[in-house]
């Protein structure tokens, strides 16, 4: 995090009419930090998994639906943005790695199927505010650069589900899963650091009032159905890379440590994903980059499952590398289109996302517990594939290029 001169004015959400095109680094950086804290937390679900259903002596189906309660308040995320778009969510966003640090450290010692699922609403809930209004904010501070700004808010949180797994693994690996709680203290004290460093940055400003939705209709159709579709189908293949893999694994033989390290191993190579598709998404629009994740994942995901060895670790580099890129593009692709109702446009986008997600978790977990987990990683594949006719209903170009 860079504690940057701007930390010391008062600096305000630019309006439509006095925008700064210039991209604050500073400001961006900061506020992407508290994504990448965050989601430290968020990410100790899938490697919990394992512990849980032999704790809590329960089917991977019913594992699979703790994605559900993690994820359930995301459907309000078009809610929150609408009225992140009018008032100030500042102390929300900046509480929520706090909250869901306490939330995901207790969930790991949870003695019960329902306490674990209401941690994860309360967790749930932290992220859907944290992740509906903060995206818009960066892309006020990024100019015309709204692709950087998307890109550098994705890798933060890449980050912190690349170190989230290992950091849980290892406490429960080399201590005990008793010791998880004390793990809140660190995202507590990084909202109050966050406080701190951001006091004097207004999130909202009441001279940048959006514009009715009522005009949006034909844009909103035109956007959201190519996406929600191609989200959709790549589902259950993201939840077998991000959420099953640590199963797939441990059930292969690999201890919780090891497997935990691999799922790191994956996100860190996403974070090279993300930087590589921004940088053909500013050239070539998002068309090419959906189209070589939909293929690309199911590919090395197909060829994943016939390796083993060190040619396994290769395709898992690989797989994070296509597969984890794509979700900043298609939130590129909301800011850019919807420049009046940001928080809003990005709300509709990650609730989708995350509804996608969570039944696909739970599809994953029924299909695990019927066919074996390799034979449901299988389905994801073909499934994927057929996201592949969307790809071509999206804009050929990304915004900030038609605009020059």
């Amino acid at each position: 995090m860079q504690a940057n001169s701007f930390l010391h004015h008062k600096a305000k959400v630019p309006s439509r009419h006095h925008a700064n095109n210039d991209f604050q680094t500073g400001k961006v950086i900061s506020l992407a930090s508290a994504h990448g804290i965050h989601d430290i937390y968020s990410s100790f679900l899938a490697p919990l998994l394992p512990v849980l259903i032999e704790r809590l002596s329960i089917m991977k189906m019913e594992a699979g639906a703790f994605l559900i309660f993690q994820q359930m308040p995301s459907i309000l995320q078009p809610v929150i943005g609408h009225f992140a778009d009018r008032t100030n969510f500042k102390p929300m966003v900046l509480l929520a790695p706090a909250i869901t640090a306490a939330a995901m450290s207790l969930f790991a010692v949870s003695n019960s199927y329902w306490m674990a699922a209401g941690l994860l609403l309360i967790s749930g809930l932290a992220s859907a505010i944290l992740h509906a209004v903060a995206p818009a904010i960066i892309s006020r501070f990024s100019g015309q650069q709204v692709g950087r700004g998307m890109s550098l808010w994705m890798i933060s949180g890449e980050m912190g589900v690349m170190l989230g797994p290992i950091l849980i693994t290892t406490v429960v690996s080399f201590f005990s899963v008793s010791t998880a709680p004390w793990l809140m203290l660190g995202g507590i004290a990084a909202s109050a650091g966050l406080t701190y460093l951001l006091r004097d940055i207004e999130f909202y400003s009441p001279e940048a009032q959006p514009k009715s939705l009522h005009g949006s209709g034909k844009k909103i159709l035109k956007i959201f159905p190519p996406l929600a579709g191609i989200l959709a189908t790549r589902a259950l293949l993201r939840a077998a890379v991000e959420t099953y893999m640590l199963v797939y694994l441990a059930e292969k033989g690999a201890s919780l440590w090891l497997a935990g390290s691999s799922l790191t191993l994956l996100e860190a190579s996403g974070i090279v994903g993300i930087l590589i598709a921004n940088h053909f998404y500013e050239r070539t629009g998002p068309r090419w980059i959906f189209f070589g994740s939909s293929f690309g994942s199911s590919l090395l995901l197909f060829l994943f499952l016939q390796s083993s060895g060190g040619l396994q670790i290769l395709l898992m580099i690989l797989l994070g590398i296509v597969s984890l890129c794509i979700v900043p593009i298609g939130m590129s692709i909301v800011q850019e289109n919807f420049p009046e109702n940001r928080s809003f446009a990005n709300g509709m986008y990650l609730a989708i996302l995350f509804i996608a997600n969570s039944g696909a978790g739970v599809v994953m977990g029924r299909l695990a517990d019927q066919l074996g987990t390799p034979a449901a990683f299988s389905w994801s594949v073909w499934v994927c594939l057929l996201g592949i006719p969307f790809v071509f209903l999206l804009p050929k170009k990304a915004a900030n290029s038609l605009n020059h």
